[in-house]
């Protein structure tokens, strides 16, 4: 779909790798130290569902990028939403760190749609017209700023000043 593409969950991937990679061992320490076998069955159960969890959420990241094609801006959390921006609607795209602490992935506060990642963005996009953003149950918006996070802010402002 899109010609160049960046991550945004370089912040987020290792505490992921960690619990995945904790995960066989509590399933280890539960069949160590408990003594029933239904609950070890449970906890077992319960251990292969967080571990697979885990690593399709850590795939879902990777493979669904922020990309730039020659039409569209696409921001994407994993499978959480996806926005697709005109290019010809962006006036002017900057680098710089911010911190909203919204507590969401995404939401809209003062016609800016921020897409935190760690309650953090590091690109600021302003647009030449208002786009309406579609928050699901908390409705629909329109915007004329959208702050994101990406882990290679210089090179996606680059790309979308081109």
């Amino acid at each position: 779909m899109g010609d160049r593409s960046f991550g945004y969950s370089a912040q987020v991937r290792p505490f992921l790798w960690v619990f995945l990679v904790l995960t066989p061992a509590e399933i280890v320490l539960v069949e160590l130290l408990v003594p029933w076998f239904w609950l070890r069955a449970v906890l077992l159960a319960f251990g292969a569902l967080s571990a697979a969890l885990l690593a399709w959420q850590l795939w879902m990241l990777y493979k669904f990028k922020h990309e730039i094609d020659d039409e569209y801006l696409w921001l994407r959390y994993a499978r959480e939403f996806e926005y697709r921006i005109p290019l010809a609607a962006i006036e002017t795209a900057t680098h710089g760190m911010t911190s909203r602490s919204t507590n969401r992935t995404r939401s809209v506060v003062d016609d800016t749609l921020v897409l935190e990642i760690s309650n953090s963005t590091n690109v600021l996009v302003n647009l030449n017209e208002p786009q309406e953003i579609d928050l699901g149950r908390r409705g629909a918006h329109e915007v004329t700023k959208i702050e994101f996070w990406t882990d290679s802010p210089d090179e996606m402002v680059r790309a979308l000043r081109k």
